[in-house]
């Protein structure tokens, strides 16, 4: 039997529906294509500066009542650190409080970032200084050299729980956008 006369109405609906299919297929590739090649979206920006990983000088820090610093104190915590005069000025000020907050922002999350401050000089903080931050690490460097990464213009960096420097913020980082990153990291 010869059927060629006009489709039949079964036949026509058969051809709707493979060419549905064939779109619902090729559809997702013509996008994923447009917005690859064509419009590709904005990239994130981040609030810090990442860096080349560097293991941070756990043997050229000590605490400042002349213990050493092992990595075993703080393995497992994200480490927000700070490294400055103990004169602690405005900016120092201002530093300390945004590691502060950032971790208290943290929440259920703020037990795995400890806050440190490398104290560069022979200066000791201020007593009211240090009531404001009871949370927080104090270090002296046992060789002055193994710092001087730290005390990059007030910067505040990031070691994650291997014992790597692996961000770097600047004093003028945004603080919503630094709580937020830190947010982000530390749940790895």
């Amino acid at each position: 039997m010869n059927d060629s006369g006009p489709a039949t109405p079964i036949r026509r609906s058969g051809r709707w529906a493979l060419l549905a299919i064939a779109l619902v297929c090729v559809l997702p590739l013509l996008a994923a294509l447009y917005f690859r090649f064509i419009a590709p979206p904005d990239a994130a920006t981040l609030a810090g500066q990442a860096l080349t990983p560097a293991a941070f000088p756990y043997a050229a820090l000590r605490r400042m009542d002349g213990q050493p610093l092992a990595h075993s104190e703080v393995a497992e915590h994200w480490m927000v650190v700070h490294a400055g005069s103990g004169l602690c000025d405005s900016g120092c000020r201002d530093a300390l409080y945004l590691t502060r907050q950032a971790r208290t922002a943290q929440g259920r999350s703020m037990e795995r970032i400890q806050r440190v401050w490398i104290i560069a000089d022979a200066t000791r903080p201020a007593a009211d200084l240090l009531a404001l931050h009871p949370d927080l690490l104090l270090l002296e460097p046992v060789d002055g050299r193994a710092i001087e990464a730290f005390t990059v213009a007030g910067a505040i960096h990031l070691v994650d729980r291997r014992g790597f420097v692996v961000f770097r913020y600047a004093p003028t980082v945004d603080p919503k956008a630094f709580i937020r990153e830190l947010g982000k990291l530390v749940k790895f």
